[in-house]
């Protein structure tokens, strides 16, 4: 099986050696690098996903560039006939050209897998199974937050240069920390009306907003809100899940689930052995078996997420709530 990777900045890499980890060897890598890093030197280094198309049919490929070069580069795959492709996680930026993609994978009957790792996290899985089983009730709210001091996300680079920095590559806490809209409508579905309020506070010296609040109905009737920043000088990424019998917290940074009932008796399901790279591994490795299950995300499953960020952007400009079913993302 031929492999096809676009992209070798931090995530590239990771995918990469976690292919290579997992026993697969006929790799390309798509990259502007001059040369290959030492450990990748064995792979053949193309200059451009054309130049590596020109003379090879990949059957699997994975895209990890900046959010903004996502659908360029999915749409020459989808047109080359790769069968399945992992695309990282925002889809894109905006909704330019998504009809033509949909169009391009009707047609070309390419699997795409887009990179939604949480799904992996043991902890958010633990939570989907006790909410399937109705363990605090009917849920009536929900409040995610994330934050994180950009400067710290990869200390060997000016973050003033990086994707998350400028709008043009597709920056920004909403995008950037987009797992939060994708896990809460994974874990508990529709979405009907984005309310957001987004700001750039000047802290950071950089083009894109550090800061988003977002509020959030479900068609379910629960109501959820979303803390997103660059801010935080520690990492905080946790949810509180309220039911009509008790309520849910997550927190990835202790790696622990915890959960209270009415009675007032408490239980606690600790993942502590579990790495972050786990994630990725078997995300990677559900995509190189081409496996489709609760876990995995469809092109059209991951539109979901990117429309409520559009939606929230929308709403924060203009001063709106935003119903989602009616909203046009093209804008």
């Amino acid at each position: 099986m031929k492999i096809l990777l676009v992209g070798l900045g931090s995530i590239g890499k990771r995918h990469l050696q976690n292919v290579i980890h997992l026993g697969y060897a006929d790799i390309s890598i798509v990259s502007r690098m001059p040369i290959l890093p030492i450990e990748f030197s064995a792979y053949q280094l193309y200059r451009s996903i054309q130049s590596a198309i020109a003379n090879n049919h990949f059957h699997k490929a994975i895209i990890c560039l900046p959010t903004s070069m996502h659908i360029d580069a999915l749409l020459q795959l989808l047109d080359a006939g790769v069968e399945a492709i992992y695309l990282e996680k925002p889809v894109s930026h905006n909704y330019d050209k998504i009809e033509m993609v949909q169009q391009l994978i009707q047609q070309k009957k390419s699997k795409i897998y887009v990179g939604y790792d949480f799904h992996y996290d043991l902890g958010l899985q633990k939570i989907k199974k006790l909410i399937s089983s109705n363990t605090i009730g009917t849920i009536v709210s929900v409040n995610a937050q994330v934050g994180q001091y950009l400067p710290d996300w990869r200390p060997h680079e000016n973050y003033k240069n990086g994707m998350s920095a400028k709008k043009e590559t597709g920056g920004g806490v909403l995008l950037d920390l987009i797992h939060e809209f994708d896990y809460l409508y994974w874990l508990l579905g529709n979405i009907n009306t984005v309310a957001s309020l987004n700001k750039n506070s000047n802290a950071l010296q950089i083009e894109t907003e550090d800061i988003a609040e977002v509020l959030l109905q479900f068609q379910n009737g629960i109501i959820g809100t979303i803390h997103l920043d660059y801010l935080q000088q520690k990492l905080i990424r946790n949810c509180l899940f309220t039911g009509s019998e008790g309520s849910i917290y997550w927190d990835l940074t202790t790696t622990k689930v915890q959960w209270i009932l009415k009675d007032k008796s408490e239980y606690e399901y600790n993942y502590a052995g579990f790495q972050r790279n786990d994630r990725f591994i078997n995300s990677i490795k559900d995509f190189l078996e081409e496996k489709l299950n609760d876990y995995t995300t469809s092109f059209e499953q991951a539109l979901v997420s990117l429309k409520l960020v559009i939606a929230a952007k929308y709403s924060s400009n203009n001063n709106v709530f935003v119903p989602v079913d009616s909203f046009n993302p093209i804008i």
